[in-house]
């Protein structure tokens, strides 16, 4: 069937159910016509998703996730900014904790930070006194990045607090977050591969460098 779609879509068709449905009586026979209609893209005439029930597993699995990453956004904010750095900046420290040794291209694919963007909260975090700049012995054209000893400080205060905020997970029994934790390592598995990074589990597999 997505075949099927993506041969309409790229002759032109628009994406809506009732504009797909005339395509498909002009170009299939009674009996494809039938099969198709039956998993027809989960969209309502004017092109919006349908209802949410409708929608696929993925399409609402994926709302889900990103609606819990703003929670836990909300739940950690407070404690960043009475640390005095923002999410990026925590992501660049805790991931400096266990990969001492990148340069700023591999640092930032590894937090999955723009170049552009990145490149630009780097230069902000060392004028704070967060990071250091070391040359790369193997390449005098590169340098490599490391936390500075006032970054690891603050890191570490950044982990304390975030022991006193809300669970998000309180809901879920050990055996449900175990399942969770199972699901979210398969899927970190996969696009880390996909981006050339590695997953969390190798990277944090040998503790934090001192």
């Amino acid at each position: 069937m997505d075949h099927i779609w993506q041969q309409y879509l790229d002759e032109g068709g628009e994406a809506n159910a009732t504009a797909f449905g005339v395509w498909l009586i002009r170009h299939s026979p009674d009996v494809a016509l039938a099969k198709a209609r039956q998993k027809m893209p989960a969209l309502e005439p004017s092109g919006y998703p349908a209802g949410y029930e409708a929608m696929d597993l993925s399409v609402r699995s994926a709302i889900l996730v990103g609606r819990l990453e703003r929670f836990l956004h909300h739940l950690t904010k407070g404690t960043f900014k009475e640390v005095g750095i923002n999410e990026d900046e925590f992501l660049v420290l805790a991931t400096l904790l266990y990969l001492p040794r990148a340069t700023k291209t591999q640092l930032l694919r590894q937090c999955l930070i723009e170049i552009p963007t990145g490149s630009e909260l780097l230069k902000r975090m060392k004028a704070a006194g967060l990071l250091l700049e070391k040359p790369n012995p193997d390449d005098g054209r590169s340098t490599f990045i490391a936390i500075s000893a006032k970054g690891r400080q603050i890191l570490f205060k950044a982990f304390q607090k975030l022991e006193q905020v809300e669970d998000a997970l309180s809901v879920l029994s050990d055996e449900d977050k175990h399942t969770l934790l199972f699901l979210l390592n398969r899927l970190d598995a996969h696009h880390s591969k996909r981006h050339d990074i590695k997953q969390v589990s190798e990277l944090m597999q040998t503790g934090p460098v001192a």
